[in-house]
């Protein structure tokens, strides 16, 4: 059937793509980045060098989409988590996922928090960061619309929070090998609880925009 062969051609470079994707967040993972060079990528997808530069532009630009993925593979995983509108939404579930997806993904987080060349980690984090901080904006502010949460500026509290919760996944995966791990998350989530839950009294009430 032509139309047939047709979209197959359409859904091969997709295809193409997933592969590379794959292959370098394994063998990242498994070897670092700067031990991992791209020709071994493609072996290891199936391509040609030439097909993995014509996606990603460069090896730090393959970095920065595996981090991406990486970051919205969390984000995701933290909002399994969640509640429907119309019910409070619980920090300790949603960190809980959030640290037993970088347990399980821990070789990766050590990565791009340990990469070799600092601009190229700078470039990875930043690309899952914004994955992170996007989705956690849209909650907080879909939550404070409902007034479930404080009233916020829910880009900034998103980036906030987000700060805050990498440092203590890093702290603890990184840096800590996993140890503490309960008590890493315990305090994260009386952090988040403190700055998202509504107050009696805010000192600092929230300004709409001019």
């Amino acid at each position: 059937m032509p139309g047939r062969r047709v979209s197959a051609r359409r859904r091969d470079p997709e295809n193409k793509r997933a592969r590379i994707m794959s292959a370098a967040r394994r063998l990242f993972a498994e070897h670092g980045f700067a031990g991992t060079p791209t020709a071994v990528v493609a072996r290891h997808a199936g391509v040609s060098e030439g097909i993995v530069f014509h996606h990603f532009g460069s090896k730090a630009g393959l970095l920065e989409a595996v981090a991406a993925d990486y970051g919205r593979g969390l984000a995701e995983a933290m909002f399994e988590a969640a509640p429907e509108l119309g019910s409070v939404p619980s920090a300790a579930a949603m960190l809980q996922c959030a640290f037993g997806y970088v347990r399980k993904h821990g070789a990766l987080a050590r990565l791009l928090g340990l990469s070799a060349d600092p601009s190229e980690a700078s470039a990875a984090r930043r690309a899952s960061r914004a994955e992170i901080v996007a989705a956690l904006a849209r909650g907080f502010d879909a939550w404070g619309r409902s007034g479930l949460l404080r009233p916020m500026d829910a880009q900034i509290v998103a980036e906030l929070l987000f700060a805050l919760v990498e440092a203590a996944l890093m702290e603890c995966f990184v840096r800590g090998n996993g140890n503490r791990e309960e008590d890493y998350l315990r305090e994260a989530v009386r952090c988040v609880e403190g700055a998202v839950l509504p107050l009696p009294t805010d000192p600092y009430p929230t300004r709409s925009p001019s």
